[in-house]
């Protein structure tokens, strides 16, 4: 015999189930339609080489077109935009220079105005 929380539990499992449109016939999983990439806007799962809802899609090819990298010009640690060269795009190091033109600018401004530096140290408390 059923407790009284298994018979609530049931009732209210046959609501939610009956609201819930990926019942026992169409259990949601990874290779239901609902959760494919298959040109609507639900499924966001690889299908067929494409990933992502129609909007998905549709604004990656949009961002992809002002994108200034690309394979043919991948960002990575060696870019000239990576590269800390004297613009204001890299920050990575390039011959003991790290930071934009204005990182290295700034820098400089506060570095003078410090009290401590290499002939003066902090104070040892």
């Amino acid at each position: 015999m059923a407790t009284q929380l298994e018979t609530i539990g049931d009732r209210e499992r046959n609501i939610l189930l009956a609201r819930n449109e990926y019942n026992y016939g169409d259990l949601y999983d990874s290779s239901n339609t609902g959760a494919l990439s298959d040109g609507d806007d639900r499924g966001r799962g690889e299908n067929n080489d494409s990933i992502g809802t129609k909007t998905d899609i549709s604004e990656r090819k949009t961002l992809q077109a002002r994108n200034l990298y690309s394979p043919k010009n991948e960002y990575s640690s060696v870019n000239r935009n990576a590269i800390s060269d004297g613009d204001d795009k890299g920050r990575g190091e390039n011959n003991g220079s790290v930071g934009t033109k204005t990182d290295i600018g700034e820098r400089i401004g506060l570095q003078s105005r410090n009290k401590y530096g290499n002939n003066k140290p902090y104070p040892d408390f």
